[in-house]
């Protein structure tokens, strides 16, 4: 698990589970025992593997959500505000698949590990995760990070399945019913501001 800022640098890296682990397990962990913590009034974006919380907000499900679903923007038109946070949502979190989309570019040994027991991997992801962050803060001419970089996770189309019932043990990571008005309030102010620009 990773956390990225909008300088494309790693904020929290999680490693040492298997690929198989729900995200929300391994989140839950990383919030009780790994030191990640969220900002009082702060909150990260998250995909629809996760549960919406007020300290990790994710898209609404059952609409559409990446990027290659809305179209160019002159022909982009919201089936209403849930939508239109989506839309938002997905621009924004475009970041951390970015940022893995560098890391990768950066880095090829993350592509094939196979050949290192699972230990080494765990530490070659944290030592290529610092040297990248070392690169963005020290060398601000690096050509990866200023240049668009098509990674695998942008494959719009990958869909993550979710446990419901892990939802409520999360007490670690927010509470859903606070998670729920801060996403209304935001879709709404969102809404309301773009309603404003239409009918001026």
């Amino acid at each position: 698990m990773a956390a990225v800022n909008f300088d494309r640098q790693f904020v929290y890296i999680g490693t040492g589970w298997e690929g198989s682990a729900a995200d929300m397990r391994i989140l839950k962990c990383a919030c009780e025992r790994g030191g990640f913590t969220v900002p009082d009034g702060k909150y990260y974006l998250v995909d629809s593997g996760y549960a919406n919380t007020q300290k990790f907000i994710s898209p609404y499900r059952g609409l559409k959500y990446h990027l290659s679903e809305f179209g160019p923007k002159a022909h982009r038109n919201y089936t209403g505000p849930e939508e239109m946070f989506n839309h938002r949502h997905a621009q924004l979190r475009n970041t951390v698949e970015r940022t893995f989309g560098i890391w990768k570019k950066r880095f090829p040994i993350l592509k094939n590990m196979k050949s290192f027991s699972f230990d080494v991997q765990a530490d070659i992801v944290m030592a290529c995760a610092i040297i990248h962050n070392y690169i963005a803060r020290f060398h601000l001419t690096d050509a990866y990070l200023h240049v668009d970089v098509d990674s695998e996770e942008e494959a719009y189309g990958i869909t993550q399945s979710v446990d419901e019932n892990i939802f409520e043990e999360m007490i670690s990571v927010g509470d859903s019913n606070k998670g729920a008005l801060l996403r209304t309030q935001i879709k709404n102010e969102m809404w309301l501001m773009r309603v404003t620009t239409l009918n001026l």
